[in-house]
Protein backbone atom coordinates (compact mmCIF):
# COMPACT_ATOMS: atom_id res chain seq x y z
CA UNK A 1 0.00 0.00 0.00
CA UNK A 2 1.34 3.28 -0.81
CA UNK A 3 1.53 5.95 2.02
CA UNK A 4 0.76 9.84 0.45
CA UNK A 5 1.87 12.16 3.09
CA UNK A 6 4.50 14.61 3.62
CA UNK A 7 5.34 17.79 1.49
CA UNK A 8 6.16 15.07 -1.57
CA UNK A 9 2.75 14.38 -1.75
CA UNK A 10 1.48 15.93 -5.29
CA UNK A 11 4.81 14.07 -6.83
CA UNK A 12 3.16 11.16 -5.41
CA UNK A 13 -0.76 11.65 -6.40
CA UNK A 14 1.15 12.73 -10.09
CA UNK A 15 2.89 9.09 -10.73
CA UNK A 16 0.61 7.25 -9.40
CA UNK A 17 -0.51 4.23 -12.51
CA UNK A 18 -3.63 5.92 -13.78
CA UNK A 19 -3.62 9.21 -12.68
CA UNK A 20 -3.57 10.98 -16.46
CA UNK A 21 -0.52 11.42 -17.35
CA UNK A 22 1.17 7.81 -17.94
CA UNK A 23 4.73 8.96 -16.37
CA UNK A 24 6.97 6.36 -17.49
CA UNK A 25 9.92 8.27 -16.32
CA UNK A 26 10.66 11.31 -14.44
CA UNK A 27 13.17 13.95 -13.70
CA UNK A 28 14.57 15.47 -10.95
CA UNK A 29 16.51 18.26 -11.89
CA UNK A 30 19.98 18.54 -9.36
CA UNK A 31 23.06 20.22 -8.66
CA UNK A 32 25.31 16.99 -8.55
CA UNK A 33 25.40 13.64 -9.76
CA UNK A 34 24.72 11.90 -6.02
CA UNK A 35 21.16 10.71 -4.54
CA UNK A 36 22.01 13.73 -1.69
CA UNK A 37 22.15 16.06 -3.89
CA UNK A 38 19.78 19.23 -3.47
CA UNK A 39 17.36 19.47 -5.97
CA UNK A 40 18.17 22.75 -8.57
CA UNK A 41 17.17 25.97 -8.14
CA UNK A 42 16.68 26.42 -11.86
CA UNK A 43 15.68 23.56 -14.08
CA UNK A 44 17.21 24.41 -17.37
CA UNK A 45 20.76 25.39 -15.80
CA UNK A 46 20.57 22.45 -13.54
CA UNK A 47 24.03 20.45 -13.96
CA UNK A 48 22.32 16.84 -13.78
CA UNK A 49 18.93 15.14 -14.23
CA UNK A 50 18.18 12.39 -12.53
CA UNK A 51 15.64 10.01 -13.76
CA UNK A 52 13.78 7.54 -12.55
CA UNK A 53 10.66 5.07 -13.14
CA UNK A 54 7.40 5.78 -11.08
CA UNK A 55 8.72 2.79 -8.51
CA UNK A 56 11.94 5.31 -7.68
CA UNK A 57 14.26 3.08 -9.31
CA UNK A 58 17.08 4.95 -10.83
CA UNK A 59 17.09 5.14 -14.68
CA UNK A 60 20.51 7.04 -15.43
CA UNK A 61 22.14 10.20 -13.96
CA UNK A 62 21.67 12.48 -17.06
CA UNK A 63 24.71 15.77 -17.02
CA UNK A 64 22.90 18.37 -18.81
CA UNK A 65 23.77 18.37 -22.85
CA UNK A 66 23.35 22.38 -22.89
CA UNK A 67 24.79 24.22 -20.26
CA UNK A 68 27.40 25.35 -22.91
CA UNK A 69 25.11 27.03 -24.95
CA UNK A 70 24.84 30.94 -25.29
CA UNK A 71 21.40 31.02 -24.84
CA UNK A 72 18.41 28.85 -25.23
CA UNK A 73 19.07 26.59 -22.77
CA UNK A 74 15.91 25.35 -20.73
CA UNK A 75 13.97 25.09 -23.55
CA UNK A 76 16.80 22.72 -25.05
CA UNK A 77 16.48 20.66 -21.60
CA UNK A 78 12.67 20.38 -21.99
CA UNK A 79 12.95 19.17 -25.85
CA UNK A 80 15.57 16.50 -24.54
CA UNK A 81 13.93 15.44 -21.29
CA UNK A 82 10.65 14.75 -23.55
CA UNK A 83 12.15 13.29 -26.15
CA UNK A 84 13.76 10.67 -23.50
CA UNK A 85 10.35 10.09 -22.08
CA UNK A 86 10.03 12.26 -19.14
CA UNK A 87 6.69 13.15 -18.24
CA UNK A 88 7.28 14.70 -14.58
CA UNK A 89 9.84 17.36 -14.09
CA UNK A 90 10.83 18.09 -10.14
CA UNK A 91 12.68 21.20 -9.57
CA UNK A 92 12.28 24.47 -7.34
CA UNK A 93 11.87 26.51 -10.28
CA UNK A 94 11.35 26.58 -14.04
CA UNK A 95 13.69 29.47 -15.35
CA UNK A 96 11.55 31.36 -17.40
CA UNK A 97 8.23 30.81 -19.83
CA UNK A 98 9.77 29.45 -22.98
CA UNK A 99 11.18 26.13 -21.18
CA UNK A 100 7.68 26.25 -19.28
CA UNK A 101 6.21 26.42 -22.91
CA UNK A 102 7.77 23.95 -23.94
CA UNK A 103 7.38 21.67 -21.17
CA UNK A 104 3.61 21.78 -21.75
CA UNK A 105 3.36 21.45 -25.20
CA UNK A 106 5.12 18.33 -24.66
CA UNK A 107 2.99 17.14 -21.90
CA UNK A 108 5.50 16.75 -19.24
CA UNK A 109 4.17 17.96 -15.86
CA UNK A 110 6.38 20.16 -13.60
CA UNK A 111 6.67 19.56 -10.10
CA UNK A 112 8.30 21.99 -7.83
CA UNK A 113 10.17 21.03 -4.44
CA UNK A 114 12.22 21.61 -2.43
CA UNK A 115 15.22 19.50 -0.78
CA UNK A 116 17.47 16.42 -1.67
CA UNK A 117 16.85 14.04 -4.78
CA UNK A 118 16.27 11.21 -2.14
CA UNK A 119 13.68 12.85 -0.35
CA UNK A 120 11.77 12.58 -3.44
CA UNK A 121 12.84 9.32 -4.35
CA UNK A 122 12.01 8.36 -0.35
CA UNK A 123 8.41 8.96 -0.46
CA UNK A 124 8.04 7.70 -4.07
CA UNK A 125 9.27 3.89 -2.36
CA UNK A 126 6.98 4.82 0.64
Amino acid sequence: MLKIFGRFAAVLILLLPGAGFGADQFAIAADGDQAESQIAKLAGIAPYFHLYDVDGNLQQVLPNPHLDMEYGIGPACAVTLADMGVTVLVARKIPGPKMEDVLNERGVRIVRRIGTVQDVVNELRE
